[in-house]
């Protein structure tokens, strides 16, 4: 069984069997608003006191939210951010960083919040660049997947949501190929004001439906 990193949050690295697994893609969605940022913000800062982590930014981060979470600034050096402005942008900068984790010896973990912003965006927009942009999705979540058996360490992909017309259900972009990329898939839900319910979907090891609880607070989650 591959390694966890810790969450940062006791109650829900034992709930998720030690935390978020190494050596695989955790994709992880919910609705707008649902709370997905700040969980991977809350992993990111935890994770950069003792290394470094990727995290690759399509719909831009609050610098406000990450100044009430972090206290330490050595820690958010230790924070890679990549903003990225387009799909194109986005195609050059999951190589970039694939080239760029050859030199560096401590990356931890990597984020990319979130990774159909552009695709979905640029894709409805122009119909005739569907088949395009389906494939280079593949081929960034397939890079992203290597790193994280190579690197053995966790990869989350934050995915965006439509509602599907025939049932009202949620569900998250990118069909089955992300699907089956992903070895974990949890979805983030509301549950009240700022309380929070992570449910896995998708495990190797933990049951489905399976039920994680986080609030959401000034200074983080908890």
């Amino acid at each position: 069984m591959n390694e966890r990193v810790s969450t940062g949050i006791s109650r829900l690295d034992m709930c998720l069997g030690g935390g978020i697994e190494t050596g695989i893609i955790t994709e992880i969605y919910g609705e707008a608003g649902s709370g997905k940022t700040n969980f991977c913000l809350f992993m990111a800062i935890n994770l950069a006191k003792n290394g470094t982590v990727i995290y690759i930014d399509s719909e831009g981060v609050s610098s406000d939210r990450i100044a009430q979470i972090t206290v330490d600034q050595s820690t958010l050096s230790n924070i890679k951010f990549f903003r990225v402005r387009s799909y194109d942008e986005q195609l050059e900068t999951v190589t970039k960083i694939a080239n760029l984790s050859q030199a560096i010896p401590d990356i931890r973990m990597i984020i990319f919040d979130t990774i159909t912003a552009h695709y979905r965006a640029e894709r409805d927009k122009r119909a005739e660049l569907r088949k395009r942009y389906g494939n280079t999705l593949t081929y960034q979540i397939e890079m992203l997947n290597n790193l994280a058996m190579n690197l053995i360490i966790p990869v989350i992909i934050v995915n965006q949501v439509y509602t599907e017309k025939d049932s009202s259900n949620v569900l998250p972009v990118g069909g089955s190929g992300l699907a089956h990329m992903a070895k974990a898939i949890l979805k983030i839900e509301r549950t009240g004001s700022g309380r929070r319910d992570i449910v896995v979907i998708k495990h190797r090891s933990l049951p489905e439906q399976k039920r994680c609880s986080f609030t959401i607070t000034e200074k983080g989650i908890e």
